[in-house]
């Protein structure tokens, strides 16, 4: 392995569970041999490099894993497919002692092969992680323990085969069944998506590397707010502040564990926080809402990247309810689910970015630009923008960098009810999305200039149309230029507020303000550098009929 483990082995997840199961061994005492493969023109066969640990008897096999059909936002257990245990970790151990012999990473076709010394009792160790990228699957309710599955001990005399499925645990029909056996698949089936899309980046840019990914799943994760130590995950998502993914798969509420689009999307957020930049704040959001920019493309994005992962299919679903039978699907290629379509909109954006990369063009897209060219501007101008991180920024970074392009760009994205984009700022913005308050879409502020009126609505609880903090209605943004060092901002307003000061994505000045009060911000600045201001209401702090009236001047000191 090139990472090193957290836990003592008898920390690992499920381990002491599963000894021997799905698992099949036989032996031959040919040893000059080693099991033949029939090359298909449907399926090549795909080289397995042979670990030599000190001897000429070969231990091989194929590893597969039980997924279940999410494609029609529930289960189908009884389509249940095997799929290969691609890339994993695989360790021969001595079985008297549990003693590593020696380690590999199984093939793309889930076959591994050791060669030993002729004579011995072994046993394997499967690991749900990989080396590269380096990405483990963890039990978030057992200490962080690894989840890995350990076969029974086999006495090899001569060459052995042994295959291990991991089983799905789950018994009976699609209404009527449920999980009576452990669900052994699951890290597997994460770690198998979260390969997808890694595997697709790698083909294109194949010198992206990533930090080191955990990601947290249990039977216990369960959609409520808490203890993430006893399964209290809220939902599956990022969390920034550890770099890590949380997976809920609480059976018969929600499990994600084969819902691969939402792990996709997820691992999105991670890309955006490791490779490239977002400045979204987060929050709950769904289709057809009105949000903050950031927001808006940061999850935009996380829906389009599932779909460029598993092309063909565009269907994002997530399963959940009783026997997991529950749940929604909506296609990621839909222009009927953006019911308020714009600059604002996760559904605009997730089809805007999916058209630009697809090969299947239809009215208004004639784009196919592969996900090549979308990761350049991620990883280059959206990661260094002056502005927040938005459709502006990204599309003003793809149209630089693809001038011979910049019609269809600009075709596609008017279909969205987004103005033509000639900056990052979205200057020539002119759909407000139903208040005249929204735009522009930053206010100018000249320091030493007049003052800059701002307004946000609030919410009644975040009941009202107009919704969270991360609403469009109670996000807006300010930009200035520098002129000295020291720069002050004076604000006034009849209700609570939060300000954030950040330059290039790095927040470096936050303030939460109760009240009514006017109050001065100073801040080191540096001399004709833009600098963003975010102001946004708390979601309760307002009513409608008081709105948060904000006026904002400034000044170099």
């Amino acid at each position: 392995m090139n990472f090193s483990r957290f836990l003592p082995l008898t920390l690992l997840g499920i381990l002491t569970l599963i000894l021997g199961v799905g698992c099949k061994a036989t032996t031959s005492t040919n040893s000059s041999t080693t099991p033949a493969t029939t090359p298909t023109t449907s399926a090549p066969v795909i080289p397995v490099s042979t670990i030599n640990c000190g001897g000429t008897t070969h231990v091989s096999g194929n590893l597969t894993y039980d997924f279940v059909s999410a494609a029609l936002g529930k289960l189908d257990y009884a389509s249940t497919v095997t799929k290969p245990m691609r890339n994993v970790s695989v360790e021969l151990l001595d079985a008297s002692n549990d003693a590593v012999i020696c380690s590999t990473s199984a093939n793309d076709a889930g076959a591994y092969d050791f060669t030993i010394a002729s004579n011995g009792n072994v046993k394997l160790r499967i690991y749900a992680e990989m080396s590269s990228p380096a990405v483990i699957v963890q039990d978030n309710t057992n200490s962080g323990a690894v989840y890995a599955i350990v076969t029974s001990a086999m006495n090899v005399t001569g060459n052995t085969t042994k295959d291990v499925r991991a089983t799905s645990g789950w018994s009976g029909t699609n209404a009527a069944g449920s999980y009576t056996g452990t669900r052994y698949a699951a890290p597997f089936a994460i770690l198998d998506s979260v390969y997808t899309i890694t595997k697709k980046i790698n083909s294109v840019r194949p010198t992206i590397t990533y930090p080191q990914l955990k990601i947290n799943w249990s039977i216990n994760n369960i959609g409520v707010s808490g203890n993430a130590a006893i399964g209290e995950i809220i939902t599956s998502h990022y969390d920034s502040a550890i770099n890590q993914l949380f997976i809920l798969g609480k059976a018969d509420v929600d499990t994600d564990e084969y819902d691969n689009h939402i792990i996709v999307h997820e691992w999105g957020h991670f890309f955006e926080s490791n490779l490239s930049r977002s400045d979204s704040y987060g929050g709950s959001h769904s289709s057809g809402d009105e949000k903050d920019m950031s927001m808006a493309f940061g999850e935009g994005w996380g829906n389009a990247l599932s779909a460029m992962a598993f092309d063909p299919d565009v269907y994002y679903s997530d399963t959940g309810g009783l026997h997991q039978q529950s749940g929604f699907r909506m296609s990621l290629e839909s222009s009927g689910l953006d019911s308020h379509p714009g600059w604002f909109s996760e559904t605009s954006i997730q089809e805007i970015l999916y058209d630009i990369y697809d090969s299947t063009n239809e009215a208004n897209d004639t784009l196919a630009m592969g996900i090549g060219p979308i990761l350049d501007v991620l990883m280059g101008y959206q990661k260094t923008t002056p502005a927040a991180t938005s459709i502006f920024s990204f599309i003003y970074g793809l149209k630089t960098a693809n001038p011979s392009l910049v019609s269809n760009i600009n075709t596609l994205v008017s279909s969205k009810s987004i103005s033509v984009i000639a900056d990052p700022y979205g200057s020539s913005e002119v759909n407000n999305g139903g208040a005249s308050t929204n735009l522009p879409v930053y206010n100018g502020l000249t320091l030493g200039g007049s003052a800059v009126a701002v307004t946000l609505y609030g919410s009644n609880g975040g009941t009202d149309f107009y919704g969270l903090y991360n609403s469009l209605f109670n996000s807006k943004y300010l930009k200035f230029t520098a002129t000295s060092s020291l720069s002050s901002l004076n604000i006034t307003s009849s209700d609570t507020y939060q300000i954030d000061v950040y330059h290039t994505g790095v927040p470096f000045y936050t303030l939460y303000r109760p009240g009514s009060t006017t109050y001065a911000h100073n801040f080191a600045t540096v001399a004709g550098q833009v600098y963003i201001v975010h102001i946004y209401t708390d979601q309760t702090a307002v009513s409608l009929t008081n709105k948060v009236n904000v006026t904002v001047t400034g000044s170099a000191l």
